[in-house]
């Protein structure tokens, strides 16, 4: 016969084996439910030249005439124009690139579904998000959230935002400054089949979050190479000073890339490349090196004489070039695209007009940018190439502008407008003489293909 008090402990861990089994199996199912085998939302893949530049006109559309002018700006977008501009933001941040989403807006109210992928070895399963908004007191709130099947109780969705919003506004001044920018939306509301919103445009806090902002990807050693290349093209630019306020970029280029070279022996080329163009788009675009770094000294050697810099004797095809060179190489050659495509657009609405010339830089420069960094291979490549190029031709072919300062009407009454054949075939005559070029046609690209 067992004595009481040898069956109580064996009870005990009988009862506390039951009580951790319906644990783990409750916690299993509530995996299970918010997990799924496949997405309830299909990933769009890649976005059309159609789908680009309908987020171009977007952009152009809800940008004020005046950048530097305080003011209301009203924004609204419908559905589909909410699903593109989400789909182009995850397509180009590399960390998002997997996940796709999808809105509906039906009047004052708003549903969205986003599918994230897990990969769990050699199995993939998704994590399904259904949100739930409508209009409420005023605004466009939150007002269901589901993972799979698994609802999530609206105190955690409501302390989760009181988190996020108190953790942006005490950390760092960055994200103050992020927290300035939110604050700048006014009101977010549902109706109409629209997102509206109500934006109070600062200039003052979107220069200061500009400056910061290069800073996010940025380590440390990042910053030290950028910074030697500014000291170097200060340097070059003093050499240069004394024959007048005008320099062609062909100065820079060869000795830039020449002292890429070096300094890739070794370490990454791509990462060379990338400091190079960065701090060359600061010099040409007359922006100081202490806008983007911190802790830079008050020293002449960081303050080199201020140049305009030429590109076929042009100020603004030289800024247009290493400018789409520069953002290719720092955040991919889709971004850049757009933002160099919207320029032009809100130029031929509002200032000097649409110009093919520019178009010729962008497309340059994107290219540039492009197979600067596409590869290590491609980046040594590269270097060896502008080190030993003689002219501007090597890298840009003369620009085409003819047709050059139509405004907004003018380009429309030509070309009906940007999907037209007659444009396509004029974008693609300025993409197909850029192609042509030595440096971007090599069939191979890990020999010294010789002097351009």
């Amino acid at each position: 016969m067992t004595a009481p008090s040898t069956r109580q402990p064996r009870t005990r861990r009988r009862h506390i084996w039951r009580l951790l089994s319906v644990l783990l199996l409750a916690g299993v199912l509530l995996v299970l439910s918010a997990l799924s085998l496949s997405p309830s939302v299909p990933h769009p893949g890649a976005l059309s030249s159609s789908d680009i530049r309908n987020i171009e006109q977007l952009i152009v559309d809800n940008s004020p005439e005046q950048f530097r002018s305080r003011g209301e700006r009203q924004l609204q977008l419908n559905a589909d124009e909410l699903n593109l501009l989400t789909a182009f933001v995850l397509a180009n941040v590399p960390q998002t690139r997997d996940i796709a989403t999808r809105f509906s807006l039906d009047d004052d109210t708003a549903q969205a579904w986003m599918s994230i992928p897990q990969h769990l070895g050699p199995f993939t399963v998704y994590l399904n998000l259904h949100a739930q908004f409508a209009q409420d007191q005023g605004r466009a709130r939150l007002m269901s959230l589901h993972a799979g099947y698994l609802p999530i109780p609206r105190r955690i969705m409501r302390g989760a935002e009181n988190m996020l919003g108190d953790r942006l506004e005490s950390a760092s001044a960055v994200n103050q400054e992020l927290a300035e920018l939110r604050h700048g939306i006014s009101s977010v509301a549902l109706s109409n089949d629209r997102l509206h919103l109500t934006l109070q445009w600062e200039p003052a806090v979107l220069e200061q979050l500009r400056a910061q902002a290069r800073q996010f990807f940025m380590t440390d050693e990042d910053r030290q190479r950028l910074l030697g290349y500014y000291t170097f093209i200060g340097d070059i630019a003093r050499q240069a000073a004394p024959e007048g306020s005008t320099v062609s970029l062909h100065n820079f280029m060869p000795d830039l890339f020449a002292r890429a070279g070096e300094r890739s022996a070794n370490g990454s080329a791509i990462a060379e490349n990338r400091s190079l163009l960065q701090a060359l788009s600061l010099y040409v675009n007359d922006i100081s090196v202490r806008e983007l770094l911190d802790g830079i000294p008050d020293d002449s050697v960081y303050a080199p004489p201020a140049l305009r810099v030429t590109l076929y004797q042009r100020h603004d095809l030289g800024r247009h070039f290493v400018s789409a060179a520069a953002i290719t190489a720092s955040a991919g050659v889709g971004i850049a695209e757009v933002l160099a495509n919207s320029k032009e657009v809100y130029d031929a609405r509002y200032t000097s007009g649409f110009s093919f010339s520019d178009m010729t830089a962008n497309v340059a420069g994107l290219t540039l940018g492009e197979a600067a960094t596409e590869s290590e291979t491609s980046a040594r490549a590269l270097q060896i190439w502008l080190r030993d190029a003689r002219a501007e031709s090597g890298y840009m072919p003369e620009p085409d502008s003819v047709g050059d300062g139509m405004s907004e009407e003018a380009f429309a009454e030509h070309y009906s407008d940007r999907n037209s054949p007659m444009y396509q075939d004029r974008l693609q005559a300025i993409e197909a003489r850029v192609s042509a070029l030595p440096l971007y046609t090599r069939p191979d690209t890990n020999q010294d293909a010789g002097t351009p």
